[in-house]
């Protein structure tokens, strides 16, 4: 990933000074007096940019001003910023110098090198035209403007090249922070996953204990649905998701395993038909709210129920069940161990686009679910 921002950010950075580069061939191809030396001249005044933002890019930028060393990177790159504008106007310094210092005439002719300028007709010398520029382009400016120019032109340079450094480097910190993240939540859905499995199992080994004793044989028949339910947890569950047909096999397992244990007088009603069975969901999302109906709706001593539907609405699979609350439920406060890591793993998986809704009455405790379902 690093790599590959760096290469990016390379690739912008050649792009701009390319087209830089090219404007003035571009601009002087249009003049009726086009030459390549007119070309390498203006390369020449935009060299000493080019280096500023080479040594700020490379140098001054990643060792100081990442690193918090603001007054470190302020002197440097003033300090550079004005050694390179200087040095960009040396040539015409020296020009300056020498036609004050020499006088008119002697210093030669600039378009035409080992000729003097002659004066006019009037006896008065041309003014000298701006060094590296066609006389006809224009007078000659200040030393202090040109040195000011250039300052400003430095520093504009400096600022395109730390903006475009400063955002991919945010964007390289958000992209960490996400996968930091992602990792924390896997690991946090993998973890709530875990105490889901010992917290099933828990329950169905005290089912097949209290088996043991009332029928061998049914107790026999609850250890090959346990295994059954044991190869899902270590094969498909692992994987994080499960087909809708899957899943809702591991729920039949579990209710068949837990109608062994009651009577004629719990009444369970279950209709898990969907239509499409292959979409993916993720695993081990029901198995909380069947345990929870059945450790708060059941009883012995009374009729109870439990009804358990679910369909497919388009997009979005609906999941709903509903237990009679026994006397045993009432001397028990909380909604249990299972249906808080669901509401967790809820949040992590969905952020927010599922629907969890909770009804509870005096005889009637009613789980509503609806999750979007995952591509195929």
């Amino acid at each position: 990933m690093i790599l590959t921002q760096k290469k990016g950010e390379n690739l912008i950075y050649a792009l701009l000074w390319l087209m830089v580069l090219s404007l003035p061939v571009f601009t002087l191809k249009g003049g009726d007096e086009f030459n390549w030396n007119r070309v390498f001249l203006e390369w020449m005044r935009i060299l000493p940019f080019l280096l500023i933002f080479i040594i700020n890019n490379s140098l001054l930028a990643p060792k100081l001003l990442f690193k918090q060393k603001l007054i470190g990177y302020s002197i440097s790159i003033l300090a550079i910023v004005i050694l390179f504008s200087i040095f960009n106007n040396l040539p015409q310094i020296a020009h300056d110098f020498l036609f004050q210092k020499l006088g008119p005439g002697l210093e030669g002719n600039p378009m035409h090198p080992g000729r003097p300028i002659s004066p006019d007709s009037m006896g008065a010398f041309p003014e000298p035209p701006p060094f590296g520029r066609h006389p006809q382009m224009g007078a000659d400016k200040p030393f202090s403007y040109l040195i000011f120019e250039n300052m400003i032109i430095s520093f504009l340079v400096v600022g395109f090249n730390n903006a475009i450094k400063l955002g991919i480097r945010r964007q390289k910190e958000e992209l960490q922070r996400e996968e930091k993240e992602k990792i924390h939540l896997e690991t946090e859905l993998s973890f709530l996953r875990t105490q889901i499995s010992p917290h099933f199992f828990m329950n169905t080994l005290n089912n097949i204990h209290a088996l043991i004793e009332m029928d061998q044989v049914q107790a026999q028949k609850s250890v090959i649905e346990l295994s059954k339910l044991m190869r899902y947890l270590l094969n498909e569950s692992q994987q994080g998701t499960a087909t809708i047909k899957a899943e809702f096999e591991f729920l039949n397992s579990y209710i068949d395993l837990m109608r062994i244990r009651y009577t004629d007088k719990v009444k369970i009603d279950i209709n898990l038909d969907i239509k499409e069975k292959h979409r993916k969901i993720p695993s081990l999302l029901f198995i909380s709210l069947v345990e929870n109906a059945f450790k708060y709706g059941v009883s012995y001593s009374q009729d109870s129920y439990i009804s358990i539907h679910a369909k497919q609405d388009q997009e979005q699979l609906s999941f709903e069940i509903k237990n009679s609350i026994s006397s045993k439920s009432n001397t028990e406060k909380g909604t249990g161990l299972g249906l808080v890591n669901l509401q967790k793993q809820l949040n992590i998986l969905f952020k927010g686009e599922e629907s969890f809704e909770i009804i509870e009455s005096e005889n009637e405790y009613q789980v509503k679910l609806i999750i979007p379902l995952q591509d195929d």
